[in-house]
């Protein structure tokens, strides 16, 4: 059986993640696998904070499993084998209350919902919710065809997210155990987050876990929801171990903690093939640069291009401090891969990688043909010898050296969306 939820947490505080890891734990659930925390659309307006929808296949114990999570000391585990659960109007109830308990429904954004269904819907589903803009409506009628057990509060938003975590095939995957400190953990000293976030770089496969280009310790939230901490990681073989790990070592203190499969870091949110740009979509795309960088107030960097026999817009803004190094590099007729979201008639630029670098000249006066000195210009594309009084009507163009050094640009780890991919990061395919 599985079980989805979405749209709990609120501006201020809460957490999706820490419900589900409540239901598992106060149920008393299996999980087959891991549970999935999946991220969709990072554009959509009316999301609350990370846009994250979670969902997990659950029954009781049935063969042994591996430990995954625990909470406030009861372990949460994870088996190949689970005993199905056969009332999935119970197990809904159940875990409805959990989340009404937790769900901070008097943000005004905040719409959750719980679907509790014996199969996956189509993954295209996933697909559009991550790339596009679904309506309610679409969801409502998807629900009703299926005849999902389902549970929602005020406009029940929160069905969208659910339902889409439910279709999410995971072709690409990363992972992400997640450290809780309910309801909230104390503000730490920097120098011991950055000591921590340094000693997970030590567990296999794990990344973006301190931001050097901004002295940022990015395994650490906001301390206004119950997160403690959050690694990231290509491989789960051995992460399980962090959390007692930075308990013995640092005197760290957690309540809970759990391991996900996530799509973060797999660019799943980028359309490859598309006729024209949509607003609150995000596109992967070839295109040739028509103008240098200009800037506008607010330190924000903006550049056109050629894309489709059209030219567009780019915008480099000030939170994407490693894409700056763009703006100094960047030449007319420069042919790059861009990556981005359009939002307000323009691409938000998220990475960019060079494909081929235009050749640029600088126009220079000619040598005279005769003596060799240097010409000047004495107007009208007549350039003059001093020396010899000889007359030329060419300029000469001479060749600028680039720096071919860099080809790939992106935001630093502090400003990165978490769906979006670094180079040296490498996704699991399933």
């Amino acid at each position: 059986m599985f079980i989805a939820i979405d749209d709990t947490d609120g501006r201020n505080g809460g957490c999706t993640t820490h419900v589900m890891l409540r239901i598992l734990s106060d149920l008393g659930l299996t999980v087959r696998e891991l549970p999935r925390l999946v991220r969709l659309n990072p554009n959509i307006p009316f999301k609350t904070r990370g846009n994250a929808a979670l969902c997990a296949e659950v029954g009781t114990s049935g063969a042994p499993g591996r430990k995954i999570g625990e909470y406030r000391g009861k372990p949460i585990f994870s088996s190949e084998e689970v005993l199905d659960i056969q009332d999935p109007e119970e197990l809904a109830e159940r875990a409805w209350k959990i989340v009404t308990q937790d769900a901070r429904v008097e943000d005004e954004k905040t719409n959750p919902g719980l679907i509790v269904a014996g199969e996956r819907p189509d993954a295209s589903f996933y697909m559009q919710a991550v790339r596009s803009v679904v309506s309610l409506d679409t969801v409502r009628e998807k629900i009703r065809e299926m005849q999902l057990v389902h549970r929602f509060a005020k406009n029940g938003r929160g069905l969208i997210g659910a339902l889409s975590a439910l279709s999410w095939p995971a072709e690409r995957s990363t992972f992400e155990l997640i450290v809780y400190d309910d309801p909230s953990p104390p503000v730490l000293p920097y120098d011991l987050k950055r000591r921590v976030a340094n000693f997970a770089d030590q567990f296999a496969g794990t990344f973006s876990n301190f931001d050097g280009e901004n002295r940022h310790a990015a395994i650490f939230p906001s301390p206004r929801t119950p997160v403690l901490c959050g690694i990231r990681t290509s491989d789960p073989s051995d992460i399980i171990d962090f959390p007692e790990q930075m308990s013995q070592n640092f005197n760290v203190h957690y309540t809970g903690y759990l391991l996900f499969q996530t799509n973060q870091a797999t660019d799943d949110h980028y359309q490859h093939r598309f006729g024209s740009f949509e607003e609150f979509s995000s596109y992967a795309f070839n295109a040739v640069v028509l103008t240098k960088p200009f800037s506008k107030r607010g330190g924000h960097w903006f550049f056109n291009y050629s894309f489709g026999g059209k030219e567009y817009m780019a915008a480099i803004f000030e939170p994407s401090k490693g894409l700056r190094a763009l703006v100094k590099d960047l030449e007319i007729g420069d042919y790059l891969t861009i990556f981005g979201s359009f939002m307000n008639g323009k691409i938000n630029l998220e990475k960019v990688r060079v494909i081929e670098r235009a050749r640029t000249f600088i126009r220079t006066n000619p040598c005279c043909p005769n003596c060799g000195s240097g010409m000047f210009n004495a107007g009208r594309n007549t350039f003059v010898c001093p020396e010899c009084h000889t007359r030329a009507y060419l300029p000469e163009y001479t060749e600028i050296r680039r720096d071919c050094s860099r080809f790939y640009y992106e935001a630093p780890i502090a400003g990165r969306r978490h769906l979006v991919s670094s180079e040296p990061e490498v996704y699991n395919t399933a």
